[in-house]
């Protein structure tokens, strides 16, 4: 057995060129949290996050680590459960899962990596193109519909989905809706990410009708999560597609969002559910039932995955810097292809996440 040895993080804290609007959520920076863990033989693994201003780093460091060093380098999984066993009397749950789910990502790029194989041959989801949703527009009160529908519809050739926010002005949406899809190309579709934005399935309902007929691919997180009645009611009544999964770190809440017919799209996050290990049984329990998981940020890792995959324009972008310090990775064209290169095929930017120097 190849022992792991050491568990490097790092964070980083990279500005926004202007504040984003999401729900009841203001973003004016994005905050990453990174790990390196490296095996006794020197092979490393990286991962990182959205920190979403949570100590990140000093979790994985005071009640994930301590578990996971010397765990078998070649199972990830007994690992997982060591991380999720060593720290259930404050985890299981919550952020302590999300720090679980960075290191079990990084570990499972050290196991493909010591197999000389990319994750997704290891793991036999196969290497096909997947849809991929693109993150397109952030609507917002300075920037008038045609302007925002301008440039959601400037990217969104080939692309499986396009996805804005919403903004609380019904006349704003009504408008933006009808101006992004009466353009969209056909072979796209459009979603609508609410961030948690509603208080109950009334104000949805509501608000819903005074955007008119909207033609959307889904509706994406109208109410938390934890709100599967109130999710089915929106999805019964209203008629639109719903897709409810982001940030979760409950698998028994994405169950009980399939089992009480509350979404026609599962999101899932791979770090906040945990990492890979836990992710793998969420989308074979979904498969199962025929609904489809659609993944939530992280491209670099769903991609791997078999599932859809959610990206912000590659490079520079004005909503999410995750692509412009990431090395290597998935390749898009509309659709996404994982990473041929072992592991998860990617490396982050040593000049963003400082983890101290040399992992030997």
């Amino acid at each position: 057995m190849t022992a792991i040895a050491r568990i490097d993080t790092a964070t980083a804290v990279l500005p926004l060129p202007a504040p984003l609007q999401l729900g009841a959520m203001t973003v004016t920076r994005r905050e990453y949290s990174a790990v390196r863990v490296v095996d006794a033989d020197g092979v490393e693994g990286v991962a990182y996050c959205l920190s979403r201003e949570a100590p990140m780093a000093e979790i994985v460091e005071r009640l994930v680590a301590p578990h996971a060093r010397g765990a078998d380098a070649d199972d990830p999984a007994s690992a997982w459960e060591r991380m999720l066993r060593g720290s259930a009397i404050v985890g299981r749950v919550g952020l302590v899962r999300r720090a679980i789910g960075l290191v079990d990502i990084a570990l499972w790029d050290i196991a493909a990596r010591r197999a000389g194989q990319p994750l997704w041959r290891m793991l036999g989801t196969g290497s096909a193109p997947s849809d991929a949703m693109l993150v397109a527009a952030y609507p917002s009160p300075s920037r008038t519909p045609r302007e925002v529908a301008d440039e959601v519809l400037s990217q969104a050739a080939g692309w499986s989905t396009v996805k804005i926010s919403r903004t609380p002005d019904p006349s704003y949406m009504r408008e933006l809706i009808a101006l992004i899809t009466a353009e969209l190309p056909v072979e796209t579709g459009l979603v609508v990410d609410v961030g948690f934005g509603w208080t109950d399935a009334d104000a949805a309902l509501a608000e819903i009708a005074q955007w008119g007929d909207p033609r959307l691919a889904w509706l994406e997180d109208p109410l938390l999560p934890e709100d599967a009645a109130g999710c089915a009611r929106i999805r019964r009544e209203s008629g639109l597609a719903i897709g409810v999964g982001d940030e979760v770190t409950d698998p028994d809440v994405l169950r009980r969002l399939v089992d009480e017919q509350a979404v026609d799209v599962l999101r899932l996050d791979v770090v906040a559910i945990g990492g890979v290990t836990p992710a793998l049984d969420v989308i074979a329990w979904a498969a199962e039932r025929g609904v489809p998981v659609s993944g939530h940020v992280y491209p670099e890792v769903t991609a791997h995955l078999g599932i859809g995959v959610e990206t912000f324009a590659r490079g520079v972008n004005p909503y999410d810097p995750a692509p412009s310090f990431v090395r290597g990775g998935p390749s898009f064209d509309g659709r996404v292809v994982p990473a041929d290169a072992p592991g998860l095929g990617f490396t982050l930017d040593s000049g963003v996440f400082d983890f101290g120097g040399s992992a030997r």
